[in-house]
């Protein structure tokens, strides 16, 4: 069940990665002191977005690590944020669903 559509996106996303529209928020959370998720859906596949959201990771200066985009996942790492991912997959046959979330390193 969908909570809202962004008005803007979350101020802890990289930047660079743009959310597809329309999406649907499914969840927007912070966890902990410094995990931050965000699920929204789309109607349309956004696994093709991937290679955008690595070119723009990687020109905003991330470790990438695509070792996992034949699942639909991007990794992705850099001095301020210890781990994170993008992630892509089906809901159903018309419904997808981005995952984007991050671990900051601590002080």
């Amino acid at each position: 069940m969908p909570i809202a559509v962004l008005a803007e996106p979350p101020e802890w996303l990289p930047a660079g990665i743009t959310l597809p529209e329309p999406h649907e928020v499914l969840m927007d959370q912070k966890i902990g002191s410094n995990t931050y998720l965000l699920q929204i859906s789309v109607e349309t596949d956004p696994t093709p977005l991937l290679a955008d959201w690595q070119m723009a990771l990687a020109a905003a200066g991330y470790d990438l690590n695509d070792s996992m985009m034949f699942d639909g996942r991007l990794l992705f790492s850099s001095t301020e944020v210890e781990s994170g991912q993008i992630a892509v997959q089906s809901l159903d046959e018309a419904e997808f669903m981005i995952q984007i979330d991050m671990t900051m390193a601590s002080d």
